[in-house]
This record gives structure tokens, C-alpha cells and sequence, in this order.
């Protein structure tokens, strides 16, 4: 009876636990990520539907014990995964390798292997992988990877115990200042990191400090940021190096935020042990409905996501209260397909909290088979509110651009590395006459005589766009062969080998300007005719004013001084003063540049300077004005002293005929 009884309570026993696997089973097979066991020879054990799926299989291909998955990794990457296995037999840590994954069909992309030993009594048997899809990744790496290398990570350099550096990336994701960051004492850095990790970073610095170290190993280790509700702990990868900044030792650190990988690498270890652990940890909402479709458990991701309680567990709530309206019905028929065989249910719906808010969530759903039927719902609840966002943004920006690209005011082009238009808005068209969409190169656009320029430029401008002129004018063909005077202006698309180019029509802006400047040339040439014209005028003035004056005082004022020491009557002296007088009056009107250039002179000092000039003597000019021979010397010297020569020796008369010339 009491063997009986034994018997009784292992079979009960053997059947939980197999009930427990079967629901773990249940769990991973709806996990987003592709799971599969494997003997260490490569022998497959388990492969869940999401690795079915990527490796090309269907759920009813018989695979299991049947596929050896280092069938599926390209020869050269085969020995690093047996390395991998390897060393965790040894309970060294491994890398997940990078390996390139090969489909049913022959297909390859690349993935990631994470791996940890299945472990049955102790002992090592196989392992469980999770294999992690990376296209997307490696294609994003290719085509910015310039890009990628300065924006996923963040860079500071440590130099005494304080930060000297810190680049955007870290200051953004830091959640602090670059101020902040740069004035931080050596103990609040150290501060940043987790209490329990402080020491190993501390030694490190230390380590590669002192020499002991040229460049230290990847690490890793917690560190604290700035969130929105205080601060937030993120795990982060370390990779430093010794570096002399500013002539001083100091440590440079790329630091990357493995907080995701970390978390997945966490919940996946959490679901190799328990089910309900693992349900607890994910970030996904975990439920699990009976037939009539209530809800009998509910992951704390789940009570989160719409709001509830664990106590409202396995009352009244059922899958279609957790529904919007409008997604009940089709809910009701995905469940009813799954309940009669269906393998899983999958499909975007819009759910609704508590609260009555409603978010949108991708659902996948499977039976829970009990005694080979149908038992219940068990499913994976993702909140894809942000991916919503992001997509209709991402949608918003795209018909923003393709607006602005169109609306523009000038013909705008986006061309390819090999000249190839790869987009044109509608000025584009108008002004090149081709029809939309057609297929062209930008070479097909360039006169002949301009392509091997252009040419030059294009190629030249993938190297170093600084090399050569961002606008310049070329000569434009049409779609019918005319040719039209264009101004281009080109720059380059960060991160890419593209260029975006804007073209102005300025044939009739060059047309006008030619006119102009036949118009300015015949201006121009009337102007020098004028000029020489007028040129002549003043030549001819100045000599005929210095003739006019030279034979008035040389022919006529010299008879009428002699004509003033004759014995004269009184009605003659006035006739002869009356003459004298007009003559004055006709003669002062060239004397205008004597009394300009000598305007710091008296009327009388004036008179003599010219009587000076005629290389008349004292006694001459005495008998001539009529005064006396010393006034005349003192008027001659202060002459002298107001031209500056009263202390030199050349001869006044000398003098003013230097500096006169033309007087």
C-alpha cells in the first residue's frame, strides 16, 4: 500500500514537471526571438517557430534529431562556435559570436549566437541558443558606418580623476550637462558608477596609468544617468586606453550602453529556470486565458501595460474586455482558429487600459494543449505605441521633404555616385523638357564641351567636398537639344556617397548682362572721346589765357610804364590811369592761380612777385610803383619768408618760375 502510494505521488509529480515544460515550451515557442537546443555535436533538440521560420522550415518539417545545425553556419564560422561551446564547458565567458547563418535554401544572413550549457544532473548535455537575426544591422552598418561609429557610442577622456572630454553622445545619454560633466569633482565621477563596480573601473585607470597596461579589455559594468524621475542605472561597455592628451597621461573611454542586451541576456537566463520567473521579468505583457477566454494569469508587464491588478486576476476579465470595440469580433475568430488547431494567432490590435486609454499592441497567441486538447490562450502582449509613433513621424517627415522638394522654387535633383538622378522634382522636368520618371544620368544633361569639368567635380567632391567649388555655371541641355546657360549649386548628404543639386536658367539673366555690357563698352568709349575732348578745351584755355597775359605784360604794360616818366599833361595822366585800369580789370581774371597758390600773400607783395618774374630789377620795380627801392627789399623778404626759402640762397625769381612754370 505504502509502495503503491509512492508510486502514486511520483507519477503526480512526473506530471507537473512535464506540465511545467510543456508550459515553458509554450513560452518560448512564442517568444520574438529564434530558440533552439542542441546536442555539442550539433544535433538538433528543439527549434521553436520563430527559428523555423528564419531557417525556412515550417512547423511541420520534421527537423528534430534529423538537421545538424552546424549544417546551417558557413564552414569558416563553424570552428569559432565550437570555440564559443568550449570555453563555456570551461566556464571561461564567451563572446556571442557573429556568424553567417545559411537557410534551407541556401540563403545566407548574417546573425549573432547567444549561448548558455543545458545542464541535466549536473552535468553539461548541450546548449541553448538564441539566434538573433542582424541584416537589418549590417546593412545600416555598411551604409553609415561613419555615421555609426561617432553616434552609438560615447567617448570621454578621464585625466586626473576628472573628466577633460566628453562627447555628445555622452552628454546626451548621460542625462547631466557638458558643464556639469566638466566640473565634477574626482568624487562624484566616480560617483556615476554602480557602488558594486567602482573598484574594477577604478582599477583599470590605474592599471593603464601606470604603464602596467597599454590598452585594458572590454568591461562591463552599471553606471548611473540622469532620467526624467531622478537617476537611472544603465549597464555600459568599456573600452579604454592609455592616450597623452595635452602633453599628460590620461584614459580614453568608448563607452557603449548594453542596458538592452544586458536585460534580454538577464530574462533569458530568468526563463531557463522557471516559467513564472521568466514571465515576471519580460518586457513583454505573458497572459494565459481558459476556454470561455478570462484571464487566469497575467505577467507584471501585463498588469502594467492596461492597468490592473493582480487581484483582478482570474475574476471577470477576459481577452475581448482587454480589446477596443472595433477589434473584438476579429479577436473572437483568431482565438476560435486557435482553440481548433490554428498553430499560433498574430495580428495588431488596439487594446484598452483600465483607465479607458487605448494604445496599439501586436498580439501572438497559441492553445494550451492539456491532455492532448485544447486547454486554453497563452500569449505575448507587445506595446508597439512607440513604433507607431515613430513610423507615423517617419511617414510625416517623408511628406514633408517630398513638399519641400517639390515646391521648391528651383529645379532640385538627388544623384547617385555614378551620376545617375536618382530623384527630380517637377521644375526639374519643366525646365530640362523631359517627361517625369524618366530614367537619366546628370551627364546626359552637360554640353560637351562643360562634361569633362563636370565630370571632375562629381568625382572630386566624393573625396573631399572642400576641393572643389560648391556653385558654378555650366551650359544645360535640353530634352530637345537646345542648349540653355544654367548656375549650379551642389552639396553633399551627410553619410552617403549622394549629392543634392539646385538649377537656375540664368539665359536670359547672361542674354542682359551681354547687352549691358556692349552698352557699358560704347558708354565707355564715348566718355574717353569726351574726356579727351574736354582735355583739350582746358589745354587750350590755359594757353590761351597764358598768351593773353604773357602779351600784356610783355608788349603793353612796358609802354605804359614808360609813357608814366614822361612829362604828362593831367588829362593824359587820367587817360593813361584810365588805361592802365581796364587793362588790370582784363588781365585779373588769370591771375585767379597766381592768388590761389599764393593766397597767404598782400595785393602789393602779388604785384611784385610778378614784376619778380619778368626778372625785373629793384630799382626797375621802384620807378614802376613808384615806391621806394628799401620797401621794395622789405617786401621781397617777407616774399621770401611766406615761401618758406628766407634762410636759403636759390633766387626768388628762379624759385617762382620752378614752381609756376606756367604763370
Amino acid at each position: 500500500m505504502q509502495r503503491k502510494e509512492k508510486n502514486v505521488g511520483a507519477s503526480t509529480a512526473s506530471k507537473a514537471f512535464k506540465a511545467g515544460q510543456d508550459r515553458f515550451m509554450e513560452l518560448i515557442n512564442l517568444l520574438p526571438q529564434a530558440v533552439i537546443e542542441i546536442q555539442f555535436d550539433g544535433t538538433l533538440l528543439f527549434a521553436n517557430w520563430h527559428s523555423r521560420k528564419l531557417f525556412g522550415y515550417s512547423l511541420d518539417d520534421n527537423v528534430i534529431g534529423k538537421v545538424n545545425v552546424f549544417q546551417h553556419v558557413v564552414p569558416e564560422d563553424r570552428e569559432r562556435i565550437a570555440d564559443s561551446i568550449g570555453k563555456m564547458i570551461l566556464g571561461a565567458k564567451a563572446k556571442p559570436p557573429e556568424i553567417t547563418a545559411v537557410r534551407k535554401d541556401g540563403t545566407t544572413f548574417p546573425a549573432i549566437a547567444y549561448a548558455n550549457l543545458i545542464i541535466t544532473s549536473g552535468t553539461p548535455t548541450g546548449a541553448r541558443v538564441i539566434v538573433a537575426d542582424i541584416s537589418d544591422k549590417k546593412e545600416v552598418e555598411e551604409a553609415y558606418k561613419a555615421l555609426v561609429d561617432h553616434s552609438l557610442q560615447g567617448l570621454v577622456i578621464v585625466q586626473d580623476g576628472r573628466f577633460v572630454f566628453v562627447n555628445d553622445f555622452f552628454v546626451r545619454n548621460s542625462g547631466f550637462t557638458r558643464e556639469d560633466l566638466l566640473s565634477l569633482p574626482i568624487d562624484d565621477m566616480w560617483q556615476m558608477i554602480h557602488p558594486e563596480d567602482r573598484e574594477l573601473v577604478m582599477k583599470m585607470h590605474r592599471n593603464l596609468l601606470t604603464g602596467t597596461l597599454k590598452q585594458a579589455p572590454v568591461i562591463e559594468y552599471r553606471v548611473f544617468v540622469k532620467g526624467i524621475d531622478g537617476l537611472e542605472m544603465h549597464w555600459v561597455s568599456d573600452y579604454g586606453m592609455r592616450i597623452e592628451y595635452r602633453g599628460r597621461p590620461a584614459v580614453q573611454t568608448a563607452l557603449v550602453d548594453i542596458t538592452e542586451r544586458k536585460l534580454s541576456e538577464m530574462a533569458i537566463l530568468e526563463s531557463e529556470r522557471r516559467y513564472r520567473d521568466l514571465a515576471e521579468l519580460l518586457p513583454q505583457g505573458v497572459f494565459e486565458a481558459d476556454m470561455e477566454g478570462r484571464i487566469i494569469y497575467a505577467n507584471r508587464s501585463t498588469l502594467d501595460m492596461f492597468g490592473i491588478v493582480f487581484s483582478d486576476i482570474g475574476q471577470s476579465i477576459t481577452i475581448v474586455d482587454t480589446l477596443a470595440l472595433k477589434d473584438r469580433d476579429r479577436a473572437e475568430r483568431g482565438v476560435r482558429r486557435v482553440l481548433s488547431g490554428e498553430k499560433v494567432m498574430a495580428g495588431e490590435y488596439s487594446c484598452v487600459r483600465r483607465d479607458g486609454t487605448e494604445f496599439p499592441a501586436m498580439i501572438l497567441a497559441n492553445a494550451i494543449i492539456k491532455d492532448g486538447k485544447p486547454d486554453g490562450i497563452r500569449g505575448v502582449v507587445v506595446d508597439i505605441t512607440v513604433r507607431k509613433e515613430m513610423n507615423r513621424k517617419l511617414e510625416e517627415s517623408e511628406a514633408r521633404y517630398r513638399t519641400l522638394f517639390n515646391s521648391t522654387g528651383t529645379a532640385t535633383v538627388l544623384t547617385d555616385e555614378d551620376m545617375k538622378i536618382v530623384l527630380a522634382n517637377q521644375n526639374f522636368y519643366r525646365i530640362s523638357g523631359y517627361p517625369p520618371d524618366t530614367e537619366l544620368k546628370f551627364t546626359d544633361l552637360v554640353h560637351p564641351d562643360d562634361l569633362d569639368f563636370m565630370t571632375d567635380c562629381h568625382r572630386r567632391r566624393r573625396i573631399d567636398p572642400g576641393s572643389v567649388p560648391r556653385s558654378y555655371e555650366f551650359r544645360f541641355r535640353r530634352a530637345d537639344g537646345s542648349v540653355r546657360n544654367a548656375f549650379l549649386t551642389v552639396g553633399m548628404i551627410p553619410g552617403t556617397k549622394r549629392s543634392v543639386a539646385s538649377i537656375i536658367d540664368i539665359t536670359e539673366l547672361k542674354q542682359t548682362q551681354e547687352e549691358l555690357r556692349k552698352k557699358t563698352f560704347s558708354l565707355e568709349e564715348a566718355n574717353s572721346a569726351l574726356r579727351v575732348l574736354l582735355k583739350q578745351r582746358d589745354e587750350d584755355k590755359a594757353d590761351l589765357e597764358k598768351n593773353i597775359l604773357t602779351n600784356l605784360k610783355e608788349v603793353v604794360l612796358p609802354f605804359l610804364d614808360k609813357l608814366k616818366v614822361q612829362n604828362l599833361n593831367p588829362s593824359q595822366m587820367n587817360i593813361l590811369a584810365v588805361i592802365e585800369e581796364n587793362l588790370k580789370e582784363i588781365m585779373s581774371p588769370f591771375l585767379k592761380n597766381i592768388s590761389y597758390n599764393y593766397a597767404r600773400l598782400t595785393p602789393r607783395e602779388i604785384e611784385i612777385l610778378l614784376l619778380v618774374k619778368e626778372g625785373r630789377s629793384t630799382k626797375e620795380i621802384s620807378k614802376i610803383i613808384h615806391t621806394s627801392e628799401r620797401t621794395i627789399d622789405f617786401q621781397r623778404n617777407s616774399i621770401r619768408k611766406k615761401l618758406g626759402i628766407s634762410n636759403s640762397k636759390v633766387n626768388l625769381r628762379t624759385f617762382i618760375m620752378n614752381k609756376e612754370g606756367s604763370l
